[in-house]
């Protein structure tokens, strides 16, 4: 609630230009407590929770070049009003060191000159501080950031004792594997279980609906939650099993990773002898998102090989990628090698998507062009079109095909308005598959740590990769949230970059 940063602010206020003798300083805390309270604020707006640790060291010159083409209301909005509250908090400054503030009046001689009035002044500040969640969200910033710090001391073998480890962690080096199937794997951006099988939703997908009503498996119960909440962090979750906590930059240090001893399941099937390609019709330089995926052993191509395509804010539209996807997947298929084709699309991505004029053909005449709406059909379509090419080709059918959401929908239905389609139904990422997930039940509840297993699972592998649900039984959204800093400082080391 706003309530929560306007009493976090008034705290900085009270100090900087109650509490402070030296005015300039005061100005200058009071003003970093409006940037503070700014930030908790976006963050509530957009991600629906308070800053925390993860989201505040993501806050890079990634995010912040992103900002203008995803949320441009509140990034030039936030900037107006940042020098607006700058000028304002330089006037105050002035007119308190000028000739007509230097004649102190009785009120502040008695009271804010003095002792009582400085302690009351500063218990009122911290009160605010306190009994604000956005107070509580920074403290406890402080509080991870000095864990974080006692952990780095830590080597990988006592990370995975305090973590309570039951296996031991094996290196990339000592996996082995055994091929089974082709596997594609396509991650459609921001695709919700809310979206199928959903009467709200029936013009836009009808396809995967129909691939549902023909024996494809539906799981339903996919929660997505911090650590792989954003699409280069699902992916890192999704392929290693582990939360993509990275410390400070998280997002650039995807483009420093040189070697990784993080084991993936792309890893793993390429010890199987796979051949691993990666496409997206985004930007692969992004968050250094290209260069962690071939870091797990794929190769990748972005947005620069869809030749004639047209050009988006992301890299080029779906349509494009699917195009070429075709093209490559008839090239695997008539390779010596088993493969596994990785797709991740992006026309869907929040606030509003970007629809694709060329897809007007394709949708339904009940879906208003140029909406969500429209990306989310022309995703529909696209991805229903790729099951059938994948089914004509030579021994396509024995091929297995995974489809799945990079993660929830950001914002809310203020920003993103096809949420309010969603009627208040609990929010899951989408997951389903021509094949049945052994062992799992429809209604059973999997996260990102799953996804490894579930992928090899489905192909047919066969190895001795041990990730972190085998690792650590007690796995869970409550464990990683608990085990923040330990999880990251694992990270950095397994990632070569501590």
């Amino acid at each position: 609630m706003m309530i929560d940063n306007i009493l976090f602010f008034l705290a900085f206020l009270i100090l900087g230009f109650g509490v402070l003798k030296n005015k300039k300083l005061g100005a200058l805390l009071s003003f970093v407590g409006y940037v503070l309270a700014s930030v908790d604020f976006l963050c509530l707006e957009i991600m629906g929770q308070h800053i925390d640790y993860t989201t505040l060291t993501r806050i890079d010159g990634t995010m912040l070049a992103m900002a203008p083409q995803v949320t441009p209301t509140y990034f030039y909005g936030g900037v107006i009003v940042l020098f607006l509250v700058a000028a304002l908090h330089w006037f105050a400054y002035k007119r308190l060191n000028s000739n007509a503030a230097s004649e102190e009046s009785a009120l502040q001689k008695s009271f804010l000159r003095s002792k009582q009035g400085v302690a009351i002044l500063s218990v009122l500040a911290l009160g605010c501080f306190f009994f604000s969640a956005t107070g509580t969200a920074y403290k406890n910033i402080l509080l991870s950031a000095k864990e974080l710090k006692q952990s780095f001391s830590m080597s990988s073998e006592q990370i995975l004792e305090k973590l309570g480890a039951k296996e031991k962690y094996l290196a990339p080096e000592m996996i082995t594997a055994q091929a089974g199937k082709n596997i594609v794997v396509i991650y459609c951006e921001s695709l919700e279980s809310n979206f199928l099988q959903n009467k709200n939703f029936a013009d836009e997908v009808p396809h995967l609906n129909n691939l549902l009503d023909n024996g494809w498996s539906n799981y339903t119960n996919y929660k997505c939650f911090d650590g792989a909440d954003w699409t280069v962090g699902a992916l890192y979750a999704t392929q290693t099993g582990l939360p993509a906590y990275l410390g400070a930059n998280s997002d650039t240090l995807f483009s420093g990773v040189r070697q990784t001893g993080a084991v993936s399941y792309a890893g793993v099937l390429k010890q199987a002898g796979y051949k691993n390609l990666l496409l997206s019709n985004g930007d692969m330089n992004f968050a250094g998102t290209g260069n962690i995926m071939n870091c797990f052993g794929y190769e990748v191509k972005g947005h620069e090989f869809c030749q004639d395509a047209v050009k988006t804010v992301w890299g080029v539209h779906d349509y494009d990628l699917f195009r070429m996807a075709k093209e490559e997947y008839k090239k695997l298929a008539q390779g010596n090698k088993p493969f596994n084709l990785t797709l991740l699309t992006v026309d869907t991505h929040f606030p509003k998507g970007v629809p694709d004029k060329r897809m007007g053909p394709y949708v339904s005449e009940n879906v208003p062009d140029g909406t969500h709406e429209f990306a989310l059909a022309s995703l529909d379509y696209l991805l229903g079109d790729f099951v059938k090419f994948i089914e004509s080709q030579p021994n396509g059918k024995e091929t297995v095909v995974v489809i799945l959401g990079d993660h929830l929908l950001m914002g809310d239905f203020r920003h993103t308005p096809i949420i309010k389609k969603f009627d208040n139904k609990p929010r899951r990422v989408a997951l389903l598959a021509n094949k049945v997930i052994a062992n799992f039940d429809k209604a059973d509840e999997i996260a990102y740590y799953n996804l490894p297993h579930i992928i090899l699972n489905l192909a047919d592998v066969k190895h001795n990769a041990k990730f972190s649900q085998d690792i650590f039984p007690q796995m869970s959204e409550k464990f990683v949230a608990e085990n923040k800093e330990l999880f990251t400082s694992l990270n950095l080391k397994l990632n070569g970059m501590q």
